[in-house]
Parts: structure tokens; C-alpha cells; sequence
């Protein structure tokens, strides 16, 4: 009953999707830029383009949403000193 007990709860811990890491701005646009040059082989399979092409977007979609927070979090300082929020 007790290995019976271990099995489950190690299939339980393999089960468990690892976590992502976020990655940084520059990170994701190095991805970016490899999977252009990839993109930009002419000898690449059109499945694996496709593939590289869905992954970019994705990483563009991440790119912008990251610079949004950034943006929204950022504030001007005023010339009497005073803080206001970015536009």
C-alpha cells in the first residue's frame, strides 16, 4: 500500500507542466531575429517555416504586451518636480 502510494505521488509530480520563465525585451527579440534568419533560408521545409513563422508572432504578441506594462508603469516628471503619468 505504501509503494502503491509513492507511485501516484510521483506521477503526480511528473504530470505537472514545469513552469515557463519569463523571458526578458531582449531575449525575445533575439528569438526573434533567429527565427527571421531561419525564415530567410531558402531551403527551409514549409512546415518548419510555418512553425518558426507561428512561433515569432507569438513572440511579438509577448514583445508588445510587455512594452504595455512598461509604458503604463512609466511616468514624466514635470518641470516643477511633480511626477505624471506617462501618454
Amino acid at each position: 500500500m505504501a509503494d502503491e502510494k509513492k507511485t501516484v505521488s510521483r506521477r503526480k509530480k511528473a504530470d505537472k507542466p514545469e513552469e515557463k520563465k519569463q523571458l526578458s525585451l531582449e531575449e525575445m527579440l533575439d528569438n526573434i531575429d533567429s527565427i527571421i534568419e531561419k525564415l530567410e533560408d531558402k531551403d527551409i521545409p514549409l512546415e518548419e517555416a510555418f512553425n518558426e513563422y507561428s512561433k515569432g508572432v507569438k513572440l511579438v504578441w509577448e514583445c508588445n504586451k510587455l512594452v504595455d506594462r512598461v509604458e503604463k508603469k512609466v511616468q514624466k516628471l514635470s518641470d516643477d518636480g511633480q511626477t505624471e503619468d506617462f501618454e
